[in-house]
């Protein structure tokens, strides 16, 4: 499997270093990673694996946002998720900016584990699986919404 994590970025999230070590996986690659566990071909997960699954798709998702920053408005880059979030509103669109906050506070409820609640259902990983890949298309085209006519 690929590393899924790199070092500690900016907001506590993981961004890969210019030192050589390898790059960070890119959001195709974590949603392959999640599908792996997802079909069981991961067999040294144990009974985490649900919970990966929601981890890795929370970072794809951030690393949509944070790919959709570094085009359009890199200082967000440096913000807190929350305010990132907040901010998509106005480039991406209330409905789409609504689906990313809202995917964005599942993963991150799903992916923390708490001893009185069940873990995710795969019918919601996989749901979460599609609606990640999804919302890193919108968020790919959301550039070409602000580039100047010629």
């Amino acid at each position: 499997m690929n590393r899924l994590r790199g070092p500690a970025g900016p907001g506590g999230r993981r961004a890969a270093r210019h030192t050589g070590h390898t790059p960070r996986p890119s959001v195709a690659e974590r949603l392959e990673a999640a599908e792996h566990l997802l079909a069981g071909s991961v067999s040294d997960a144990g009974g985490v694996w649900s919970r990966a699954v929601a981890w890795i798709l929370r970072l794809a998702l951030e690393q949509a946002v944070d790919e959709l920053w570094a085009q359009i408005a890199p200082e967000l880059m440096r913000c807190p998720m929350r305010a990132q979030l907040l901010a998509l509103r106005g480039y991406a669109g209330p409905e789409t900016a609504g689906r990313v906050g809202a995917l964005w506070a599942a993963l991150s409820r799903a992916a923390h584990h708490l001893d009185y609640e069940m873990a995710p259902s795969v019918t919601d990983l996989r749901r979460w699986r599609e609606q990640t890949a999804d919302l890193a298309k919108a968020l790919e085209l959301v550039p070409l919404a602000h580039q100047p006519f010629a």
